[in-house]
């Protein structure tokens, strides 16, 4: 699987456990095993995603300003 199938299959997967977690917490149940899924997930996505460091903001900021 490639990294940005990989990310859109997290994506997918985060919004189905918040909605889940969102019914969960409605029906007043407790939501802990799928509050330590999101917080794995979450963690994943960061580690996949590019990050963006100062220099690239910055850059980009410029192209808009002149």
């Amino acid at each position: 699987m490639s990294k940005h199938q990989t990310i859109k299959t997290i994506r997918r997967e985060l919004d189905k456990l918040n909605q889940e977690i969102d019914l969960r917490i409605i029906r007043g149940i407790s939501y802990t095993r799928e509050a330590r899924r999101h917080k794995f997930l979450i963690a994943q996505l960061k580690r996949l995603s590019p990050q963006r460091t100062m220099f690239g903001s910055f850059s980009f900021m410029h192209t808009f300003m002149f």
